[in-house]
């Protein structure tokens, strides 16, 4: 019997390494770190760069993006049952509104990804966030544990292993129904609109499956290239990889639990040379090869903004993904049999109940996309009982993370137009 357990309390031993071993690799890693900010202090900003934007310590980007344009913004902070500490951005209005019948709608980023994701491209650039609150929604940007604005938590330390333990599981579980439950009581509603990007979509299918209660305070939920199935996933760098480290999974959760390790100097050295006329198209390269074509815009003017401020997540969480690949089933973390049996009662986790799922749900993918296969979107919405749409991008150079930094008219207006028409229940 599928029994709900969250996964972050269990786990992370460092049983596979002695205590010699362990005390070497902490010291390998402290020593990247150090070396990479002594390098990264010697490399000049470009002249004309954004290298004095601010990394985003604390809530000043996001404001100052949001505002930057005439829009009103809130910070909030919710506190989730494990005791993370979130943050929330609010846009309760647009600029001429007055946020008086305003619908209430959620936002949230996929992996490596925050809240500013939906605002960085600017007002007149695809700005998903901007559109929805000129048109009447009262627009609530999430994020989750981990990333810039979540490193915090009532108890633990960012700083030591027990405050990553964590994977998109105990997001799911914890951190989108939290959310969801403050936006519905600050706004005096009883259902909100939700929109999910990549892992913004994994998320929303282990809270509705495992905390069927929530599915009925969505009105209609819109997954942008939702990560979950993975059987035609065949991304020519990233699948190798996956497949390289498959045995290693414990390493590395021992030695890097956060991931990229944090540090400044390799934001800035990273920053720096990517804004850097001579290296500009070098970087825009490398982005092409992990994610897929997109427009100049993107990569000349967002991409290094995009890099400064790039969150660091669990190493739990793109190893969940791998595990999802190598196994070809959506489920919980495996623990190997013994302790899966411990957890989930078997020797090997449960499927996500993604069929129990009644909330309606409106999917949108493209063909350019080499991170989620259509093939695998078909598959998922027909398990799905109540996929109301499947939306198809057919612009080949529309990849992953086109969905948030340039959707504009091809994407960004039939999603404001199919849930303003929307009448399902």
């Amino acid at each position: 019997m599928w029994k709900v357990v969250s996964t972050s309390r269990e786990g992370f031993s460092s049983s596979m390494l002695g205590d010699d071993e362990f005390d070497v690799t902490e010291k390998l890693n402290r020593f990247f770190i150090d070396s990479v900010d002594e390098l990264a202090s010697s490399i000049p900003a470009p002249l004309g760069s954004s290298a004095d934007v601010h990394m985003g310590s604390d809530d000043c980007i996001e404001t100052e993006l949001i505002q930057k344009y005439g829009y009103p913004s809130e910070i909030h902070e919710v506190t989730t049952e494990d005791e993370y500490i979130l943050t929330l951005y609010r846009i309760p209005h647009g600029r001429q509104g007055s946020g008086i019948n305003s619908k209430p709608i959620l936002l949230m980023h996929g992996l490596f990804g925050q809240a500013e994701n939906y605002v960085v491209s600017g007002m007149f650039n695809g700005s998903l966030a901007y559109l929805l609150a000129d048109n009447g929604f009262d627009v609530w940007l999430g994020n989750t544990r981990g990333n810039m604005h979540c490193r915090r938590h009532k108890r633990l330390d960012p700083n030591t292993k027990s405050f990553w333990n964590f994977s998109w599981h105990e997001m799911g579980m914890f951190d989108l129904p939290a959310s969801i439950d403050y936006v519905l009581e600050k706004t005096k509603t009883l259902k909100l609109y939700y929109i999910g990007h990549s892992q913004g979509g994994t998320i929303f299918y282990i809270m509705s499956s495992l905390k069927p209660n929530y599915q009925k305070k969505i009105i209609l939920a819109s997954l942008l290239a939702p990560a979950g199935y993975f059987n035609n996933f065949n991304h020519p760098f990233i699948d190798p990889i996956i497949k390289f480290v498959k045995n290693m999974y414990q390493v590395l959760i021992d030695t890097m639990y956060e991931f990229p390790p944090k540090s400044m100097g390799l934001t800035n050295l990273v920053t720096n040379v990517c804004e850097g006329i001579s290296f500009r198209d070098l970087c825009a390269r490398v982005y092409n090869m992990l994610i897929g074509d997109s427009s100049d815009r993107v990569k000349k003017d967002l991409l290094p903004l995009v890099l400064k401020n790039l969150p660091t997540v669990s190493i739990k969480q793109p190893l969940h993904y791998g595990q999802v690949r190598m196994s070809g089933h959506f489920r919980p973390w495996d623990y190997g049999k013994q302790k899966n049996f411990e957890i989930y009662g078997t020797e090997e986790p449960p499927d996500y109940p993604i069929k129990s799922i009644k909330v309606p749900i409106a999917i949108y993918h493209s063909v350019g996309d080499n991170m989620v296969n259509p093939k695998d979107i078909e598959n998922i919405c027909n398990d799905l009982p109540n996929c109301v749409r499947r939306f198809l991008v057919e612009k080949p150079s529309f990849n992953h993370a086109d969905f948030i930094y340039d959707g504009t008219d091809q994407l960004n207006i039939p999603i404001l137009e199919f849930m303003k028409n929307f009448n399902g229940s």
